[in-house]
């Protein structure tokens, strides 16, 4: 038995990602009382009926609407619709989900073909939250105007319908009311007969209804002028980076708002009996709303550009697919690749942001990207390819995510001996707000290069569920990155000396480096061979003070009792290295071993790692949080956006 392997403790089954040495294996809907068969069909209702979503869950409130219910992307925060505040008062085993349209009116989402995404979802048992009317008054402008008594009955008569068809249970919700106070202080009422008309409709189509319009103006009228501001997007100059110029909208929210019309939505579904009250368990709870609710890097409402490599797809390489992408674009680009090993240098640059590498097998090890150069690898042009050129997967542009695949560098050192540079990199990141998901980073020396820019430039990776694979500083770089419930594996070189996990580079004016939140470190290697890390100076820079902490983490036997070590004149004592809480029979408590003070504990968590501060949480994507969560990127592949 080798006590360094985990899964000699808790169970072979435990991992999603195997252990290898290198690569491994490479209806039609029905007409309503208002005659809604004579509205057009929606263009996907038009050339197929809506298809039940396959595979059990658990289950779901689907919310449509317009701006002040929809779900914000990180680049608008703290501007936050209900809808996605609404998962932070539910309790466990039903889940929101939030594909409001900002802007959008009964007609314009329908005809849209956006309620037909929401059908092709549902399951029987879920909810529709139906919440219109703030740009269906817009009558000038025939894609969104609707007339109260007829068409905007119609219209809401067609989600009614879709919703049971699919075995859910629609529920409508008059518009929230804007921030509005007269000369007296009284909150006004703005959307005209439209709450009236859904009111009506629901009798007639015995639909629950929920009065968000009254009860959200009696909320207002509480508060008063002043106290609203709070809830909605009235920011000073610079309180929030997404906003430097500041905001004042008396119609969407921030956090502390949509969280506020959120519970009156909640309170009126459990009182009025429509759900029952354990669908809303925390409606009591003291929530922070600016660090608990989720932005997604993109709306949700968005579809993703898809595009895909391998054999009989629409791109042979990776990197073809990489050219293809807009520059600078807000919209996500997923490039889902086929099973099967690609061989190549990949470069993602700057100006193609928001690109994501979606393995299709149903293994990480299945799809693998990668090439085999070397720092000494001599280089068409000249020279040699140094070590940041050895990059198999170069990734530069912001907003990268990965999921379910290998990045690989396999460039062997005994086939070369001729080559004394063999740092070889199977993945480089240098963009902010990247994020892996299921990944296998495989090589050897320098595997995974999590960079920045430049000195003294934040760039946050955040790498969750993966593996990380090599011998000497095979985590190495000046990034700020998480590694989150991963699994860092030393190989065993048979030297007495088997290597370091990592080199942070990490400038001095920046507090946060490396950090293994409930990692698992494990290797072949010998007891007591293996260092966690050593201070890294590019060029003997003096700037440079590494940062590095091993959190919660389990230590086999591999790690050294005196973990940390020195790196080209440069002590180890003089970092910031840390542990905390660890555990294992390569964990320790000596004067070699500093242990995170107390007072640092709270600073030291993921969300402080990431958030920097303009508030980014990758951590909160696919939690109860997630309002987006059940269009995950493979659900997008397969949807064809």
């Amino acid at each position: 038995m080798n006590e360094n392997d985990p899964r000699n403790r808790r169970g072979t089954g435990e991992w999603r990602l195997s252990r290898r040495t290198m690569l491994g294996t490479a209806a039609g809907l029905t007409a309503g009382v208002f005659a809604a068969s004579m509205l057009p069909m929606s263009p996907a209702a038009a050339t197929s009926a809506v298809r039940p979503a396959s595979g059990p869950r658990e289950p779901v409130v689907f919310v449509v609407g317009d701006s002040t219910a929809s779900v914000y992307e990180h680049a608008a925060r703290p501007r936050t619709g209900w809808g996605q505040a609404l998962p932070l008062l539910m309790g466990k085993g039903v889940r929101t989900f939030d594909y409001a349209w900002s802007g959008a009116s009964s007609k314009s989402f329908y005809d849209n073909g956006k309620l037909d995404v929401v059908l092709d979802l549902m399951q029987p048992g879920d909810v529709l939250l139906i919440s219109f009317g703030h740009n269906d008054s817009k009558t000038d402008d025939p894609e969104r105007g609707t007339l109260p008594d007829s068409t905007f009955k119609q219209y809401l008569t067609r989600y009614v319908d879709g919703a049971r068809a699919q075995g859910a249970s629609p529920v409508l919700v008059t518009p929230v009311e804007r921030r509005r106070f007269d000369s007296s202080g009284q909150a006004g009422s703005t959307h005209g007969e439209y709450p009236r008309a859904m009111a009506e409709l629901a009798v007639q189509l015995q639909v629950p209804l929920v009065d968000l319009t009254e009860k959200s103006r009696a909320l207002w009228q509480q508060l008063g002028p002043e106290a609203t501001k709070q809830h909605f997007m009235h920011l000073a100059p610079g309180q929030h980076p997404q906003y430097p110029q500041g905001a004042e909208d008396n119609t969407h929210f921030q956090a502390a708002g949509a969280l506020a019309v959120a519970r009156l939505v909640a309170d009126a579904l459990v009182d009025q009996g429509i759900v029952r009250g354990a669908w809303f368990s925390q409606r009591g709870a003291l929530i922070d709303p600016l660090h608990a609710v989720h932005w997604p890097a993109e709306r949700t409402i968005d579809d993703a550009n898809i595009l895909t490599v391998g054999p009989g797809r629409s791109y042979a390489t990776v990197q073809q697919a990489v050219d293809a992408v807009a520059s600078n674009s807000d919209r996500r680009s997923i490039i889902a690749i086929a099973p099967g090993e690609y061989r190549q240098v990949i470069h993602v640059p700057r100006d193609k942001q928001r690109v994501t590498f979606l393995g299709l097998g149903s293994h990480a090890e299945e799809t693998v990207l990668v090439f085999n150069n070397a720092n000494g690898t001599p280089h068409p042009g000249g020279g040699t390819y140094g070590t940041t050129g050895s990059a198999s997967v170069r990734v530069d542009g912001p907003y990268f995510e990965a999921e379910n695949l290998t990045f690989a560098n396999d460039f062997d050192p005994a086939s070369h001996p001729e080559i004394s540079g063999t740092q070889a990199v199977a993945l480089l990141l240098a963009g902010d707000y990247a994020v892996l998901r299921n990944v296998r980073c495989v090589g050897r020396q320098d595997t995974l290069y999590a960079n920045s820019p430049s000195a003294g430039v934040q760039a946050r990776q955040y790498v969750t569920g993966s593996h990380v694979q090599g011998d000497v500083d095979f985590i190495f770089g000046r990034g700020t990155a998480v590694f989150d419930r991963c699994r860092i594996e030393s190989l065993d070189r048979g030297e007495s000396n088997n290597g370091y996990v990592t080199a942070s580079s990490l400038d001095g004016s920046l507090p946060y480096g490396f950090l293994f939140d409930e990692c698992e470190f494990v290797s072949e290697a010998a007891r007591r061979t293996v260092h966690l890390g050593r201070p890294w100076h590019p060029g003997g820079d003096p700037s440079a003070r590494p940062q590095v902490l091993v959190r919660r983490s389990w230590l086999g036997a591999h790690i050294q009792s005196d973990p940390w070590t020195d790196m080209s004149g440069f002590s180890w004592r003089e970092a910031r290295f840390f542990e905390h809480k660890n555990r294992g029979p390569g964990s320790q408590r000596s004067g070699e071993r500093p242990q995170l003070p107390r007072e640092l504990e709270d600073s030291h968590t993921v969300a402080a790692y990431l958030s920097g501060a303009d508030g980014w949480a990758p951590q909160l994507a696919g939690s109860q949080a997630d309002a987006s969560a059940l269009l995950s990127p493979s659900v997008r592949a397969g949807r064809g956006g």
